[in-house]
């Protein structure tokens, strides 16, 4: 079906009506319906329908920020900590990662161990285009070994790919060293994590 628009004097303003209308075809009408549809299909897409396709097209994975550092007062407590924003077919969700969990004795570092276990909990926002949400892991994780791992939930703006700002703030007790001076406490940082379409 080959389309094309009437041509005609420029004197002639678009609303006023040249000509008596007249009754078209139902086959004229039916084609043309069918032609605006075919071009107007991904445009008629509903806001839903447009948020699942933005899902799907994320790869199942972890995205995650710089791992950070972190010695507690006096420097008797270590750990290594990154926030991740996992997506897949379980959920989106914000993982916090403990990595190297580690305290200072004589003249040596040992490992987190269940009978030295470091008590930890991480909390933050999630924000991208315009909308946010809060995470929070449980208070506390008690981790004992080298390590571990928490999911902070799922907020709501975990939904699309894109750069997401992503704060977070992390404080440990232990291990060993239990005595509120030696507490790991991060506070607030930020990251931006980027998720591929």
């Amino acid at each position: 079906m080959r389309l094309s628009r009437r041509t005609g004097s420029a004197t002639v303003h678009p609303t006023t009506p040249t000509a008596t209308p007249r009754r078209q075809s139902p086959k004229i009408t039916v084609g043309l319906g069918v032609a605006l549809l075919a071009l107007a299909g991904p445009t008629l897409v509903t806001p839903a329908v447009a948020a699942q396709q933005r899902v799907a097209a994320v790869p199942a994975g972890d995205y995650c920020g710089t791992t950070e550092s972190f010695y507690g007062g006096g420097q008797y407590t270590y750990a290594a900590v990154q926030v991740c924003l996992r997506f897949g077919s379980g959920g989106n969700q914000v993982i916090v990662n403990n990595h190297n969990v580690q305290y200072y004795f004589g003249s040596s570092w040992y490992y987190a161990t269940s009978g030295y276990p470091a008590k930890w909990n991480a909390s933050g926002s999630v924000s991208i285009g315009g909308q946010s949400g809060n995470y929070a892991t449980p208070n506390p994780v008690k981790q004992g070994s080298a390590s571990g791992a928490a999911s902070g939930g799922s907020p709501a703006a975990l939904n699309a790919c894109g750069t997401y700002n992503v704060t977070m703030t992390f404080h440990q007790n232990g291990p060993y060293w239990t005595g509120g001076d030696y507490d790991i406490d991060s506070g607030q940082r930020s990251y931006p994590i980027d998720v591929p379409c």
